[in-house]
């Protein structure tokens, strides 16, 4: 008698839970806080990493939920870049780099915003002329909660293991992620010729976030220890895999008529014993509606770097860009971007930037 109670009795709340349909389609981004130590043999050695979302240094941020049934859900996530460098003097050896991260898990819901998951990863990296393949699995526990009627926010606990290969050595990664998404049902947008043009007008922008990605172009250029440097960088980055010039995570908020002023951010803070690195961007501009759907912007830009224990230091710079937006889904809006950022030469880094970008987007409405 007592198994066929602890039986019903736990079947009670998963029946509940079954019934209010935990997993309806979405797409988010997450970020938070990883701890990289090799596997076995009670290594020491460790990395921390703490990221915010977009950066994907230590894991894909950016997944898509589809339901199967009510309970479980398939969670692909994807990461991708490729990076490449070259000094016209030489001072620098040239460098390239492919650094691609899949993963796919299923997500049990087992009870009112909690969940399980548990699944693969396949990680391609190649620098210069090696390349390897690693293969691993992870699991997670976490919790989510509806934010409205389309958000939703969660907090997980992650564990990935990534085997040994030829180059790369075998590692744990135990991660607390923080990550916000947004639904993809609902209804579907109205025809063009059914819209009202005279409401398009009165609120060309919605309260929203987004990340982007593309190609990138940096030049970094100067005079330092007595010899001129001239050095291009280029990076095609997927969208919300980060980037080491540009952030890749980006909000939105309306102002008055076709104005809006919308804020980026990205970065990462790196630490291993007896040293720690900061990279941290930020940009802030306004966003001017113009002709339907087409925009142009204008601001400015922070990048801030520290390494070491030495104290860390700031370059201001400028933004200007220009795009064009279109829909996805109700809610969801694509843009495809072209921007411009400068950064002077400072006193203490004698080094100046300019960074050209090709770059689409995808935003999620707040409301």
């Amino acid at each position: 008698m007592r198994p066929m109670l602890a039986l019903l009795a736990f079947a009670a709340p998963v029946g509940t839970a079954a019934a209010q349909g935990h997993w309806r389609p979405e797409i988010g981004v997450v970020g938070g806080f990883a701890r990289i130590m090799p596997a076995g043999g009670g290594q020491p050695r460790y990395l921390d990493r703490l990221e915010l979302p977009g950066t994907a240094a230590s894991y894909p941020t950016v997944f898509v939920v589809i339901p199967l049934t009510s309970r479980l859900a398939l969670e692909p996530a994807i990461a991708g870049s490729r990076s490449a460098f070259k000094e016209a003097n030489d001072l620098i050896p040239a460098t390239s780099s492919i650094n691609v991260r899949v993963t796919l898990r299923a997500d049990l819901a087992i009870a009112k915003g909690f969940y399980i998951a548990a699944g693969g990863l396949v990680r391609f990296k190649e620098t210069d002329d090696v390349n390897d393949t690693q293969l691993g699995a992870l699991g997670a526990l976490g919790y989510r909660e509806e934010l409205g009627s389309r958000l939703a926010a969660r907090i997980e606990f992650q564990w990935v293991t990534q085997r040994q290969t030829d180059s790369l050595v075998p590692t744990n990664v135990y991660a607390m992620l923080l990550g916000f998404s947004h639904r993809l049902e609902g209804r579907a947008a109205a025809p063009a010729a059914q819209r009202d043009a005279s409401s398009e007008r009165r609120r060309p922008w919605r309260p929203a976030f987004g990340i982007a990605g593309g190609y990138v172009r940096n030049h970094v250029y100067g005079s330092a220890f007595g010899s001129d440097f001239d050095a291009h960088e280029s990076f095609a980055i997927l969208p919300g895999s980060g980037s080491p010039v540009l952030p890749a995570l980006f909000i939105v908020l309306p102002l008055y008529g076709r104005l809006a002023l919308e804020t980026a951010v990205g970065g990462e803070r790196t630490q291993l014993p007896g040293s720690t690195a900061i990279d941290g961007r930020l940009s802030t501009r306004l966003d001017l509606a113009i002709y339907r759907r087409g925009y142009v912007a204008g601001g400015g830009a922070v990048l801030y770097i520290a390494q070491g224990g030495r104290p860390g230091f700031a370059f201001a710079g400028a933004n200007v860009a220009a795009g064009y937006r279109f829909p996805l889904l109700e809610g969801l809006e694509g843009r495809a971007e072209v921007s411009f950022t400068t950064f002077k030469e400072r006193q203490n880094f004698p080094l100046a930037q300019n960074t050209l970008a090709v770059l689409l987007g995808v935003t999620m409405g707040l409301d």
